[in-house]
Order: C-alpha cells, then structure tokens, then sequence
C-alpha cells in the first residue's frame, strides 16, 4: 500500500464522519449540547465495535485502520482520546489514564477560554 493510498483512505473515513456529524447535530436540537454527547458516545461505542469486530488495532490492515479512525475522527476526536485513555490505563496504570483525561479536559477547555478572552 502506498502513503498516498493510505492518506486517502484516512481523508475519505474523516470527511464520511464529519458529514454524519454535520447531520446529527442538525437533526438533534436541544437546549443543552445533546448532539455533541450523542456524536462522543456513539464514535466511541462505534471504535469501539469496529476495533473489536476487525480484530484489534494489531490486527487491522493498515487501511482498514486508516479509514476507521478517520471516520471515528471525522465524527469526533473524542473516540481516539477515549480510545488512547483506554491503552494508557492498559499500558501503564489508572493514575496515567485519569492524568490523560483531566489534563485533555482541563487544558482544552483552559485553551478555548483563553481563545475566546484573547479575541474580546
């Protein structure tokens, strides 16, 4: 497989889920951010199931692996930060994973406010 194949599929699984994010957050419209709760926990359970159906990351193809994540991706970042908080408390230890999940939450959420102060 070349890299440019492989990019490609990587671009088509991102544009696929952004295009379904785009679509559930116009159909669900709620007060509170539903949509965005419903896109995190459905791309999670989603790599999930496309992880353990194929196999595990390690046995995946590589463009297989490519178009999964991308989509994932596409749809929502949040399904490779669950995912790699997942292989951090498998790899290493809970103290690692719940590090990894407060300070992406933490310092994300820090990044927008400031974002947002430095534009007032």
């Amino acid at each position: 497989m070349t890299d440019l194949y492989l990019h490609i599929m990587f671009g088509l699984g991102g544009g696929l889920g952004a295009v379904l994010r785009h679509w559930v957050t116009r159909a669900v419209t709620h007060d509170l951010p539903v949509a965005t709760l419903i896109v995190n926990v459905g791309g999670s359970l989603l790599l999930g199931l496309w992880i353990g159906y194929l196999g595990g990351t390690v046995e995946m193809a590589e463009d297989q692996r490519r178009l999964v994540f991308g989509f994932c991706g596409g749809f929502t970042t949040f399904s490779s930060f669950a995912w790699q908080s997942l292989e951090l408390r498998r790899e290493r230890t809970v103290a690692t994973a719940a590090a990894n999940i407060l300070l992406s939450v933490g310092l994300c959420w820090l990044a927008l406010w400031l974002g947002l102060w430095a534009t007032r």
